[in-house]
């Protein structure tokens, strides 16, 4: 009796594991089980790939910014060391250069900076041309009897465009006229020659402070005579390589440049004033000082009338 039922419960063993249906649903489920499987692996794949391509791109895009900025970095590093060198002088080779640049037609001041130009004594002759050229205009604007007082504040622009751009405006015109007509002129040595040729200025510019006319006139026009001839003097060797009618154009360039210097030291920082246009400008100064001054005092009146009659009417 036991093994007929032992049999008989082996029997409905074999007959649920032969179902069709059961076995149908069971390979549905293990299909999705690795679908799913397959499907969460390939979109842990394609998280992998986008995040090691975004890496890629920014290690990219990092390696770029740092080539680009190194790249500035040693144009500016390039630039300082270029400029660097040009700013090496000792004292003793400074003022012999000084010295030298004040005496016309000097032919030893070139061969003294042919080979080694510098910018040091440009800058600072430059800067306290500046200086002397905006105080000294303001002082004599002053002694001849001019009261108002702000000419030191407005020379100092007009002062620092003018002689910064023909001191190294005009060079850098001059090296690239040349070469564009086949000539050879380096642009550090004839920066260096202009900026000394103005040395001559700081002393005259100091006595044309005294408001004598023709004393101002006598002594700006040597000035703008020993400047040019030492930067004529000097560019003539440089200058046999071009046709003798270029030369001529260069050397009027420099002229011209040199008078508009000169006038317009003389005509604007050192104007000559007449006294009764003078006295004129200062009465018409005083005389709306003056008027000023009344009427602040009349709305003062008015402001202490109105104050006393304001607690009276209330």
């Amino acid at each position: 009796m036991a093994d007929l039922i032992d049999q008989e419960i082996g029997d409905r063993d074999i007959v649920i594991n032969n179902d069709p249906i059961s076995n149908k649903s069971d390979n549905r489920s293990s299909d999705s089980r690795i679908n799913k499987a397959s499907s969460s692996s390939q979109q842990n794949e394609n998280n992998s790939n986008n995040s090691l391509e975004q890496n890629i791109a920014n290690q990219v895009a990092n390696t770029a910014k740092d080539q680009i900025y190194k790249s500035w970095i040693d144009r500016y590093i390039c630039c300082f060391n270029w400029l660097k060198k040009y700013f090496q002088i000792n004292s003793n080779d400074f003022f012999k250069r000084i010295g030298l640049s004040v005496i016309p037609f000097n032919s030893k001041f070139y061969e003294l900076v042919e080979n080694s130009p510098d910018f040091y004594g440009p800058f600072w002759i430059y800067t306290s041309l500046i200086i002397l050229v905006s105080s000294c205009g303001s002082l004599t604007r002053t002694i001849q009897g001019n009261r108002d007082t702000n000419f030191f504040q407005e020379f100092i622009p007009t002062a620092s465009i003018l002689i910064y751009f023909i001191g190294f405006g005009v060079p850098v015109f001059l090296a690239l006229f040349t070469k564009i007509f086949g000539g050879k002129l380096n642009i550090a040595p004839v920066i260096c020659v202009y900026g000394y040729s103005y040395t001559i200025f700081l002393p005259i510019t100091i006595i044309c402070s005294i408001p004598y006319e023709f004393l101002q006139w006598i002594l700006l026009a040597y000035a703008i005579f020993s400047s040019t001839s030492l930067i004529i003097r000097s560019l003539t060797r440089s200058l046999s390589s071009i046709q003798h009618g270029k030369k001529i154009a260069v050397i009027v360039i420099i002229c011209i440049f040199q008078t508009i210097i000169f006038f317009v030291l003389k005509l604007y920082f050192f104007k000559h004033l007449n006294k009764e246009l003078l006295n004129d400008n200062n009465q018409q100064n005083s005389n709306s000082t003056l008027t000023n001054t009344t009427t602040t005092a009349q709305d003062t009146k008015n402001n202490l009338i109105y104050e006393n009659l304001v607690p009276y009417n209330a």
